[in-house]
């Protein structure tokens, strides 16, 4: 079978891999969309961070994926033949102190598909029968491939507690920033806030129901949040855009008492920190990594129609062409792209 799989930095390879075949407990399946996360594109620029090759040398990259499921290994039985299912990406032992916990992202023991084995950028994977998720006959295959990153958003609106009422900022419109707002607003908040770079990006997220765009490079964007807040700061701000300088941002965008939930990967520390800041205002700041089992709530959200990640997608590419027109195009044009999805 075709697979794109990563050699290093700036190294993908298109090429003919071994059809997989599904152990004990996984179930193979055939990829219809997967894709392209901001994970990928920093291995491939950036990398290797967090990827680990196989023996072959190479990695088969993709997390985020739809498919069908077309072999079952033995002791499946939660899925047959011919279901439509939605994957994550944990894999995890179910026996250390997190799994025993439920805190499956956390475990000791655990990998990622297309980080650590062999993911979904190819034209079969196989993983663990308890990391897919049914998809329902209404729910398309495109947006089967969303449910994970959704699953970010999700988890990190869990994590802050966001109460019914409660105002929200988020700082970063890709596409974990846009699945933060879509479970921000499903939870209950009145006011969300978009702190964003790219003007099409904030443009998008008022398109979908934000309401008010800033862009921090052209107002003090602390002051502009205190002045949408009756002077006070959000209830609850996030970073989904991880740099050293957004953290300490999310941080004064959030009122005293408030709460900040740290959700973006930052390359490198945030030098300029003051831990005062959360000394004389009780802040809570709070780290929100990946998710657990979630993906059923945010299927459940999505039949009824509270969370609509349609107006994610900017652009369909073939597997073949997916460096050039995925990773390349993500990299050089992100005013023109959020979310690239790769068909095998």
């Amino acid at each position: 079978m075709k697979a794109l799989r990563w050699y290093g930095r700036e190294d993908l390879r298109y090429e003919d891999v071994p059809e997989p075949s599904p152990g004990p407990g996984e179930v193979k399946i055939k990829v219809h969309w997967t894709g392209i996360c901001g994970s990928d594109l920093h291995e491939y620029s950036l990398g290797p961070i967090f990827v680990k090759v196989g023996p072959s040398g190479g990695v088969t990259l993709g997390h985020e994926f739809s498919g069908e499921v077309v072999e079952i290994g033995k002791g499946v039985t939660s899925l047959k033949l011919g279901d439509r299912i939605a994957g994550d990406a944990p894999q995890y032992c179910g026996k250390c102190y997190f799994c025993m916990r439920n805190q499956i992202q956390h475990c000791l023991n655990g990998v990622y598909t297309g980080i650590h084995c062999d993911g979904s950028m190819a034209e079969y994977v196989v993983v663990p029968d308890y990391s897919c998720y049914k998809l329902a006959d209404s729910i398309p295959d495109e947006t089967g491939a969303l449910v994970e990153p959704l699953e970010v958003g999700f988890h990190a609106v869990q994590r802050s507690k966001l109460g019914l009422g409660d105002t929200v900022v988020i700082i970063g419109a890709g596409t974990i920033g846009l699945s933060t707002f879509l479970s921000a607003r499903a939870a209950g908040a009145s006011k969300i806030f978009i702190l964003e770079l790219i003007k099409s990006r904030g443009e998008r997220t008022l398109a979908m129901g934000a309401n008010a765009f800033i862009n921090p490079n052209e107002v003090d964007a602390a002051e502009e949040i205190r002045n949408l807040t009756g002077g006070l700061g959000a209830d609850v701000s996030f970073d989904c855009a991880g740099t050293p300088d957004t953290g300490p941002l999310a941080v004064e965008l959030a009122r005293k008492l408030g709460t900040v939930v740290i959700v973006g990967m930052a390359p490198a520390p945030s030098p300029n920190f003051n831990f005062f800041n959360l000394f004389l205002t009780e802040r809570t700041v709070l780290g929100s990594i990946g998710y657990g089992h979630e993906g059923d709530h945010i299927l459940g959200l999505i039949a009824d129609g509270r969370i609509d990640p349609s107006k994610f997608i900017t652009s369909k590419v073939a597997l073949k062409d997916a460096e050039e027109k995925g990773f390349k195009e993500a990299l050089t044009n992100p005013e023109k792209q959020l979310k690239i999805l790769v068909h095998p």
